[in-house]
């Protein structure tokens, strides 16, 4: 996998996940600032020709990082670590984001707040490309994602390790300035078409709303995942 943002190469050579960096434009200031760190990490630099595929991208930075990707495999054990570094860890689950764009802002939103892991389905589910790490400005170099086949058995699985499983609707149970984020929990965000499916609903032990104090009904996904966040990063227990 491939980034072209500048600001992503170097949230990724700050976390130790690129494997070398090709340049055509060594002469930019921005640039020159990226070879210095990347020379500093000991990673290899290939300087190019602009004529070259891989520099035909949207922003043409003239700067190309090829990392490691953050896609975690063990439920348990990214689990198990949340539920060591913390009394009450916080999990989204993304039940059919697949906008490219959406998925990048809710990733990095996430990590901002500091929410512990982030759970996709393996279908259905914009995929974890290069688009999606530099729209979420490096932060899905920081935060555990998972690909899970099935998330309805993620859901009984968390429930089974003591956490407490809701889905976010307009139509929700509880307001979200009346929750309280006093133990493990899981919250499930849909799509902004079909929300969460009915499925997942079932198997939930609640469901949160986002009041409007204007009565608008509706927020974005990635909007909703922030506002959700912030709640739980100032929640005193």
């Amino acid at each position: 996998m491939f980034i072209t943002s500048k600001n992503a190469i170097v949230e990724a050579i700050n976390k130790n996940i690129v494997i070398s960096i090709e340049i055509s434009d060594e002469k930019n200031s921005r640039n020159k600032d990226i070879i210095s760190l990347a020379t500093s990490k000991n990673i290899p630099i290939k300087y190019g020709s602009t004529n070259d595929a891989k520099y035909t991208t949207e922003k043409k930075s003239g700067i190309v990082a090829y990392i490691k990707d953050n896609q975690k495999n063990s439920l348990i054990s990214v689990l198990s670590t949340a539920l060591n570094n913390k009394k009450n860890p916080i999990v989204f689950i993304l039940d059919g984001i697949t906008d490219i764009h959406n998925y990048g802002a809710v990733i990095r939103n996430a990590h901002f707040f500091g929410i512990d892991a982030i759970i996709v389905p393996k279908n259905n589910s914009a995929p974890i490309n290069e688009k999606v790490y530099e729209i979420s400005s490096g932060a899905a170099y920081h935060i555990p994602i998972l690909i899970e086949t099935n998330l309805v058995n993620v859901v009984k699985y968390l429930k089974d390790n003591k956490f407490w499983v809701y889905y976010a609707s307009e139509k929700g149970d509880s307001k979200l300035e009346n929750m309280k984020f006093d133990c493990p929990m899981a919250v499930i965000l849909g799509n902004e078409h079909n929300g969460v499916r009915s499925l997942l609903q079932k198997h939930a032990d609640g469901s949160i709303c986002i009041a409007s104090p204007t009565g608008f009904d509706s927020l974005n996904v990635s909007a909703a995942s922030a506002v959700i966040a912030y709640a739980y990063s100032t929640y005193k227990l």
